[in-house]
């Protein structure tokens, strides 16, 4: 390699890198817009108003105890009473974890890639059909407590009886759950609701605040588990059922969002005269057309999920025909927006709810396999990219490649020491306690990628001297290829990263037009363009460290040191000039 090549080279690879940067930049804020402003295909459909079966029970009470965690239930007499009575289950929920996608979830039955409510940031009415709207509709009396989003989302004041509290009032950071079961207990005698729907959100600040762990959430959990064993005492009389359940968890430290245990497994207690014993894991896409069954009123009509038959078993209470024909409907114009085949809507009627879903499956696998095949060559394009990146810089340079190569995996380790060991993160929504702390979270993650870029080409400029028999330090036609190695150190740590996203791009794809990708590995795309970006800024420093390794290397100074003690002209010479081993 002489000189001009070296210069050549730095140029390239520091445009290259820029590239990269500046490209994944753009991808990065696409990615996260897909996901955030997604919006359904399957709202638009017309389906026919759904009907409704007949009075399981006379009033149903929906309780969400926001940011529940499953563990903490069982430490609450409230759930405990009912437990014995009743239905003990896990309910599921979808991703993100998040308070709107959840609520929307439980009170439509309707998952998020469905509803198109995939986070917090949500405004106006849900596009979905509610449990709200089809108790209105039957005429069977509805009562809303809780608050105040619930009638920006879901139109709660048309309810017949409504209680809503700001929940983001400024300064207001006292306990409302309290009041919000006794406007729950008035309301009820008012009215004499067929359905009750109670939001509390209080123990959801709680772990925001402190998290799961906290003695503040513990506090909190006891004085609502209170309150609720005080609703119980006020509206049990023989023909109410309970449901209690919770929009999501929180982990120890308070995050929700992800798809951890503790985030995503809440519980769902169902206690009522005509409720059979049960246990077992479901979907948080049951609980809506669960609640609407034993209340009598239609199912949501974008409901995807069923009815629990372990709930509604008895013979005076199986879920009527109208239910399971509901859910047939709004199953066959699921496949169809798919544009898959699937069974008509009388074969699906027939079908259990194990088989239905079955048939969900199966559309969603012949069209997620689809796409894939679709992005095969997409996917194939960013990698060849990234291979060619590396053969590039090996051709130039076979000992700046494996030096470039100990710096990237050096690079690895930092940042994912930092990521995963110092912060205790993992690819999950839940490492950031709350969405206000969004921005923070991923400018840390920009500064901690830089500065590993710059510690890989460090570590790159140390290993450079050993692969050479008489390294040379930078300077005259050596200076060059000192300050490329630098800048190729930080473009074979992106190409890495480029693998890895062509994997994602293939799985999964970046424009969200019908399912949700998996948002672990969503996140640790985000995350890899992140990186890239960071490393943009990386690449132009990464230079200066690469010549300071070499300027003050012990090898590279003993070296030097070698030549002007022998003093001979050849030896003079070869400080200025090319081994005969030294690459082209």
């Amino acid at each position: 390699m002489n000189k001009t090549i070296g210069w050549v080279t730095l140029a390239a690879a520091l445009v290259a890198a820029l590239a990269l940067a500046a490209g994944a930049y753009l991808l990065a804020d696409f990615a996260w817009n897909q996901v955030a402003e997604y919006e359904s295909p399957y709202i638009a459909n017309e389906l026919p108003p759904p009907s409704a079966g007949p009075v399981i029970s006379e009033r149903v009470v929906l309780v969400i105890v926001d940011g529940l965690t499953e563990e903490t239930s069982e430490s609450m007499a409230s759930f405990e009473s009912l437990r014995e009575y009743g239905a003990s289950l896990t309910a599921i929920t979808g991703q993100p974890s998040l308070s709107y996608p959840g609520w929307t979830t439980l009170l439509s039955g309707a998952p998020q890639h469905v509803s198109g409510v995939t986070t917090n940031w949500w405004e106006g009415l849900v596009g979905v059909e509610t449990l709200i709207d089809t108790a209105i509709a039957a005429r069977r009396g509805v009562v809303v407590v809780g608050s105040d989003s619930m009638e920006e989302l879901y139109g709660a004041e048309r309810a017949d009886g409504v209680f809503l509290k700001d929940w983001h009032a400024e300064g207001d950071d006292g306990y409302r759950s309290g009041e919000l079961v006794l406007a729950t207990i008035d309301l009820v005698e008012a009215h004499a609701p067929g359905l009750v729907i109670l939001h509390l959100p209080d123990l959801d600040d709680a772990g925001h605040a402190e998290g799961a762990a906290s003695e503040r959430y513990a506090d909190t959990a006891a004085r609502i588990d209170a309150d609720l064993l005080g609703l119980v005492d006020a509206l049990q009389d023989g023909e109410t059922t309970f449901v209690f359940t919770s929009d999501h968890g929180h982990i120890a430290t308070g995050g929700h969002g992800g798809w951890e245990d503790e985030a995503v497994r809440t519980p769902l207690v169902i206690s009522g005269g005509e409720v059979a014993f049960g246990s077992g894991d479901v979907d948080q896409a049951d609980v809506a057309p669960t609640v609407a069954v034993l209340a009598g009123i239609p199912v949501p009509r974008h409901a995807l999920g069923e009815a629990l038959p372990s709930v509604v078993a008895s013979s005076s209470a199986q879920a009527p025909e109208s239910a399971r024909m509901q859910r047939a409907v709004f199953v066959a114009s699921y496949a169809e927006t798919l544009g898959e085949e699937a069974p008509s809507v009388v074969e699906l009627a027939q079908m259990d709810g194990e088989e239905v879903a079955e048939a969900i499956a199966d559309v969603e696998d012949s069209r997620l396999a689809a796409d894939r095949r679709s992005r095969v060559w997409m996917a194939l394009g960013a990698a060849l990219l990234a291979i060619l990146i590396l053969v590039a810089i090996g051709l130039i340079s076979w000992r700046a490649l494996a030096a470039a190569g100990a710096g990237a995996l050096a690079y690895y380790v930092f940042y994912n020491g930092l990521f995963f060991l110092a912060h205790g993160y993992r690819w999950s929504l839940s490492a950031f306690n709350d969405e206000a702390l969004l921005q923070t979270f991923f400018n840390v993650r920009l500064a901690e990628a830089a500065v590993s870029g710059l510690v890989a080409a460090l570590v790159a400029g140390i290993v450079y001297p050993y692969l050479r028999k008489e390294p040379k330090g930078p300077q005259g036609e050596f200076l060059p290829r000192w300050l490329a190695l630098g800048a190729m150190t930080v473009l074979v740590v992106q190409a890495t990263l480029v693998l890895q996203g062509a994997w994602f791009v293939w799985a999964w794809g970046v424009e969200v037009t019908w399912i949700l990708p998996d948002l672990m590995w969503g996140f640790k795309f985000d995350l890899d363009l992140i990186q890239m970006t960071a490393l943009g800024a990386a690449a132009v420093l990464a230079p200066l460290l690469t010549w300071l390794a070499g300027r003050y290397h012990p090898r590279v100074r003993a070296a030097a040191a070698a030549a002007t003690t022998a003093g001979s002209p050849t030896a003079a010479a070869d400080t200025t000039t090319a081994d005969p081993d030294e690459e082209a």
